[in-house]
């Protein structure tokens, strides 16, 4: 056996090259394929248009929200929420497109029935209004959830946040007219523009509390806390009257068309 494998081995050694066993080439790859156009995206609706933000809005942009605050809960507390379709019937602008830190207060009387807002920009102002008006309505957990026979005797006030300044202490802040941001190791408090004066607070005091409100010791914002001012428009209204209903048609009159973005 160790005779016939050394006889083979040395046969194949002998061998010219033309006769040993060739590796059959490998095919050539096929040629690449480019890949397909992909259309660019349109713009996304959510995009922020460039607004300022100190700059009061128009009447009747200020007269929209107060409207759609209303629709919004009114929907809400009789469970006919507002929905998409309702809201062809708004003309947008591209301030009240822009993301906006935006707060909702429900009031009956001279009593607050529930407050909830960001002062963060995280949606357009108007998906605020929206979303703040129906959590103020039933899920503020400091107050009864509201009801649709409160509805009469309510009123809407709406603070729309301006630009955030970052001041260095309580010497910057004019208490009759900022609203105060404070955070610190993550934790966060605010007061709108007016409410720590209306309790009697000066900036030191209201800085004091704004600690307390974020679970922090007494005086922490005098060492690393991120302390900013800002104000706010602010837009109240009891609740508008109803639109009249349109005319009947005339028999045999065609209807008018829709006019475009109305339902």
């Amino acid at each position: 056996m160790r005779r016939s494998l050394l006889a083979t081995m040395l046969a194949l050694l002998l061998c010219p090259p033309a006769a040993r066993a060739q590796t059959p080439p490998q095919e050539a790859p096929p040629p690449e394929v480019p890949p397909e156009e992909t259309p660019t995206p349109a713009p996304s609706p959510s995009s922020t248009p460039t607004v300022d933000l100190n700059a009061r809005l128009e009447p009747g942009e200020r007269d929209l929200l107060l409207s759609l605050a209303w629709r919004t809960l009114a929907g809400h507390l009789t469970n006919h929420p507002i929905r998409d379709s309702d809201l062809e019937g708004y003309a947008f602008t591209p301030r009240l497109m822009a993301k906006r830190g935006c707060f909702v207060t429900l009031k009956k009387g001279d009593k607050v029935r529930g407050r909830q807002g960001d002062i963060e920009p995280t949606r357009p102002l108007y998906q605020q209004v929206i979303v703040f008006t129906r959590r103020a309505a039933t899920r503020d957990p400091r107050f009864l959830p509201l009801t649709d026979l409160e509805l009469p005797d309510l009123a809407v006030e709406i603070e729309v946040i301006g630009e955030r300044h970052r001041v260095g202490g309580p010497e910057a802040i004019q208490i009759d007219r900022h609203g105060i941001f404070l955070e610190k190791w993550g934790r966060r408090a605010v007061f709108l523009p007016g409410v720590a004066g209306s309790q009697g607070l000066n900036a030191e005091r209201a800085l004091d509390e704004l600690c307390k409100q974020a679970a922090l010791p007494p005086g922490a914002w005098a060492q690393g806390a991120r302390i900013e001012v800002f104000t706010a428009e602010t837009i109240s209204g009891p609740r508008p009257p109803p639109q009249p209903a349109p005319p009947p048609a005339e028999p045999g009159a065609s209807p008018s068309p829709a006019s475009p973005g109305r339902s």
